[in-house]
């Protein structure tokens, strides 16, 4: 106890109320800061995370700068720091796959490696984890024979029919296919846009992925993109998706590759269009085998010619001055185009099958309507599909196209093999 300036000794009645009056105002005041700390830490990183979604700004930083680090180069003799691609169909197909095999062949039979790619340690590291090497891939290969005159004698391509170019796909075709799977691929405002994820349709398939664990009846479509879907049909065992983990490679990889050539990707996004289109697997059929991309399935399962059907796309049949029959011919064109984006969820069984046939034609009305509701296609485009619709599997051939005329298309589209 402490005397006070009366001299009696005793404390003032009230110091002690002070003191923890005081102590209450310094708690609440920093109990008030630090809740003020954390709703604005909170605030910063719900920010930082809108931002991201929306630009891709720090991982387009962060992904070019890492693809940077990822190459290759020739260098005399065997490396010894490669890896050969696993076996996914691409790589099976193209025989990237089995080359280590066909090497060690060859070696034990004298044969000598003269060059061989070395690759970074970072891009080892890469392929180690499971991931799909980076780089730009091609989407037609083959082989040519040579004349003694160094002149093409005999070349044979798969896919046949490709477009190659992103300007030469007709825009009918394009903004459908964006319509079905991302609509937000090619929005050049977004210039650092990851396309290997589709926020809202990524966080839609999460939620439709939990009702499904709880209503097994409940439809769970996929949060797949364009992008990841090349990744899957390519380079995923089977071309299929079995795990978290096999959607996480896909992810990755897709991710990796879309920054090969910088920070902004608006080119890489309009070549992931040329890449489906071109490569999409669409069943098999006898006589032709397994068919890829858009151009060689319009001839296998409509005996249409490749550049009919995109002269037909690309002109304004609507136009008063278009020739008669002209819309009637285009509208069957697109239904046909159409049905072939909405079978690569399901090819063998839309393409192949009575029953399948017969959905995919439900499935193109439904999908007409609403390219017609949102604006996609006229509606003069749509007038004339709901006439042709009526019930009726999607016909082969065009509006003009005897049947011989088809059966050429089909026939002429089986890889031929010369004789000698």
């Amino acid at each position: 106890m402490r005397s006070d300036s009366s001299g009696d000794g005793i404390a003032p009645a009230g110091s002690t109320a002070d003191v923890g009056a005081r102590l209450t105002r310094w708690k609440a005041g920093f109990l008030f800061l630090l809740a003020a700390v954390l709703v604005a830490g909170f605030a910063v990183m719900v920010w930082i995370v809108v931002d991201e979604v929306q630009t891709s700004r720090y991982q387009a930083r962060r992904l070019a700068a890492f693809d940077r680090k990822l190459q290759f180069a020739l260098h005399p003799g065997s490396s010894d720091a490669i890896r050969f691609p696993g076996s996914g169909p691409y790589d099976q197909r193209l025989g990237y796959h089995p080359l280590p095999r066909f090497l060690e062949r060859l070696t034990a039979q004298d044969w000598q490696i003269t060059e061989q790619a070395r690759m970074s340690t970072d891009l080892v590291g890469v392929i180690d984890h499971g991931l799909f090497a980076p780089y730009a891939e091609k989407n037609q290969a083959g082989f040519e024979l040579l004349d003694c005159r160094a002149e093409p004698f005999f070349s044979v391509r798969m896919p046949q029919q490709v477009y190659g170019r992103f300007e030469a796909i007709p825009p009918r075709i394009v903004n459908a296919l964006l319509f079905i799977e991302d609509r937000d691929l090619l929005d050049a405002q977004q210039s650092r846009r990851n396309p290997a994820v589709n926020w809202s349709r990524f966080a839609r398939a999460l939620v439709d992925q939990v009702r499904g664990w709880m209503d097994p009846d409940h439809h769970t479509p996929g949060g797949s993109t364009l992008a990841t879907q090349i990744e899957k049909f390519r380079h995923s065992p089977g071309g299929r998706t079995e795990s978290a983990q096999d959607k996480w490679f896909q992810m990755a990889s897709a991710s990796l590759r879309a920054y090969i050539d910088g920070e902004h990707t608006l080119s890489r996004r309009r070549q992931i269009v040329v890449n489906y289109l071109d490569t999409v697997p669409l069943a098999a059929r006898p006589g032709i085998g397994e068919i890829h991309g858009l151009g060689d399935a319009l001839a296998a399962w409509y005996g249409r010619d490749f550049e009919e059907v995109n002269a037909l796309l690309i002109a304004e049949a609507d136009d008063a001055k278009a020739p008669a029959g002209m819309l009637v011919r285009q509208a069957l064109a697109f239904k046909q185009v159409l049905s072939l984006l909405i079978a690569q969820r399901r090819p063998s069984y839309y393409l192949a099958q009575a029953a399948g046939r017969a959905d995919l034609t439900d499935l193109a009305n439904a999908h007409l309507r609403l390219l017609s509701d949102a604006g996609v296609i006229s509606p003069a485009l749509r007038a004339v599909q709901a006439d042709q619709a009526g019930g009726k599997e999607i016909e082969r051939g065009g509006c003009r196209a005897s049947q011989e005329s088809e059966e050429k298309n089909v026939h002429s589209f089986a890889f031929p093999f010369p004789r000698f």
